[in-house]
């Protein structure tokens, strides 16, 4: 590990992002893996498999597009928010607003962390925290007024 750390780029230098176009499909991945998991109860594991699957046949339809071959990694960061419990993630509302945020920071994390397993889970549990700590507030909030 320790010579993977010190011979492995874990950032390119300079900024880049990806495009805007690119991370919306992430709260399209979280909706459909919610779906499954949820609201036809097939579970989270079963859900992210197959919304993972089925993104990754998508750079199939034309394999010279660049963007297409890119639409797998974002959906499946996507569904890892669907993956989450009912006691997390309890509606759309809350999907969509963990999906946004966790999009936001794929966005702009193209160059970190390159090449290191768990960065788009991670990621998700990033969006779903701060969603969850958003929902935390406004409830508190609500509460005294």
């Amino acid at each position: 590990m320790l010579f993977s750390y010190l011979k492995s780029p874990l950032h390119i230098d300079g900024f880049d992002y990806d495009s805007w176009r690119l991370v919306l499909w992430v709260p399209a991945g979280a909706l459909v893996a919610f779906v499954l998991n949820q609201k036809l109860g097939l579970g989270p594991v079963l859900g992210g498999s197959i919304t993972g699957f089925t993104a990754s046949c998508l750079p199939r339809i034309n394999k010279q597009s660049v963007y297409l071959s890119r639409l797998p990694e974002v959906i499946y960061c996507g569904a890892f928010i669907g993956m989450s419990t009912p006691e997390v993630a309890n509606g759309f509302t809350f999907v969509i607003i963990a999906a946004i945020i966790t999009a936001f920071f794929l966005m702009f994390s193209k160059n970190f962390l390159y090449g290191v397993g768990g960065k788009l889970g991670t990621l998700a549990f990033l969006g779903v925290v701060i969603a969850s700590f958003i929902y935390q507030l406004l409830n508190l909030w609500s509460f005294w007024y």
